[in-house]
């Protein structure tokens, strides 16, 4: 899927062409996003501009509806806004609930964590399920929160959480939440388009997720799956909202346009990436991400790093590390790692900066880039600072 070079040991880090699309200011770019830009999209985000009114932009939103609708595996919307993967919040929250509303929010990591804030600073009463970050919330304990702490309006749940590289087991929490007659939202910003999110089949509601990830695409969009149930729940919240109004923009949607004026230049990235993706085939592209996720974890634990999440419950797209021995800051190993070798990775968010490191697998990405960050990590692990 990636050409140009396929480093095999340091001395390749120099012989890098400056060209290569996987690069970032001449930089290997491995952070769990923003991802690197697909070729196509970087050719056709670069387009001349047209009228949003018109009969083409009137075909592009027919046709990302229907493509988006494949990659999410429902027949019933996906719709997208302005805006980053987490505004996917707020726009859930404001269209399926009402102010005063009771839920659970599953809470394994960082982004579990400020999606229950962000309920709770709209006004609604969370229950959280908290977790040690890098183990999942299983379905026990959902359905125990609901028998002990509902009933809930719905079940907010991070299916891939970017802050651990742990992947909740999404289908079994939304079959619990919906045995409760729950809502499911799912925070799938780093897993849609790299893991099956199957939403027909597994009865999901509504489902977000950003360009910016396993997309391809720059930040800007913010795409949601939305279910009919939750086209009826909008119907009745009580929220105000404009902007994040499901109702306006699926009318406009039904009439081949935008309820507001578009990012053009991102949709038709988003197009491009779509057909990109359609073209590798959806089951190819969740087996390679899931080759490339067992490659990442498997070359780090063979070279005596730890891994942070539950091996149970691994995320396809992002792998986090623990800080190697010798190191006591991540920071350093991160500049070094950057500086050193020309390979930009993140490190840990929350309480877990400065002692975990993360690699991003999603979207455009292949092995070669992978073994030569794993060499890399390896390499300088064998070199604590001072």
């Amino acid at each position: 899927m990636v050409a140009t070079s396929t480093p095999t040991s340091s001395t390749a880090f120099t012989r890098i062409l400056p060209t290569d699309p996987r690069l970032a200011n001449g930089k290997w770019l491995r952070i769990p996003g923003p991802t690197v830009l697909h070729p196509a999209v970087i050719e056709t985000a670069n387009r001349p501009m047209v009228p949003h009114r018109s009969p083409e932009a009137a075909g592009l939103v027919d046709r990302l509806s229907h493509n988006l609708k494949l990659v999410h595996a429902t027949e019933q919307h996906v719709f997208w806004w302005t805006g980053t993967g987490s505004a996917g919040w707020e726009a859930s929250i404001v269209n399926l609930t009402s102010p005063g509303d009771r839920i659970v929010v599953t809470v394994s990591g960082d982004f579990g964590d400020r999606y229950a804030k962000t309920a709770a600073r709209l006004g609604l009463d969370v229950h959280r399920i908290d977790v040690e970050w890098g183990t999942a919330v299983t379905p026990e304990m959902l359905d125990e929160a609901f028998r002990e702490h509902g009933p809930f309006r719905a079940a907010f749940i991070t299916h891939s959480e970017t802050s651990t590289g742990l992947a909740n087991p999404l289908k079994e929490l939304a079959a619990v939440a919906r045995s409760h007659g729950a809502l499911v939202v799912v925070d799938a910003v780093s897993s849609a388009a790299a893991m099956p999110v199957n939403v027909d089949a597994w009865d999901l509601d509504w489902v977000l997720s950003g360009s910016q990830k396993a997309w391809m695409c720059p930040p800007g969009l913010m795409i949601s799956a939305v279910s009919e149930r939750a086209m009826a729940a909008a119907e009745e919240s009580t929220f105000p909202r404009f902007i994040w109004d499901v109702r306006t923009v699926a009318e406009a949607t039904a009439n081949h346009t935008s309820a507001q004026t578009p990012a053009l230049s991102l949709q038709y990235a988003l197009d491009a990436a779509v057909n990109a993706m359609l073209e590798e085939g959806l089951e190819a592209m969740y087996a390679r991400h899931a080759r490339l996720g067992g490659h990442m974890r498997d070359g780090l634990i063979a070279n005596g790093l730890r891994v942070l999440a539950d091996p149970a419950y691994p995320s396809q797209a992002v792998t986090a590390f623990h800080l190697p021995d010798g190191f006591e800051n991540a920071q350093v190993f991160h500049d070094r790692l950057r500086d050193e070798y020309g390979i930009e990775i993140a490190i840990g968010q929350g309480h877990l900066a400065q002692s975990v490191l993360r690699v991003g697998h999603m979207g455009y990405v292949d092995q070669p880039e992978l073994d030569a960050t794993i060499e890399a990590i390896a390499d300088l692990a064998k070199k604590p600072q001072g």
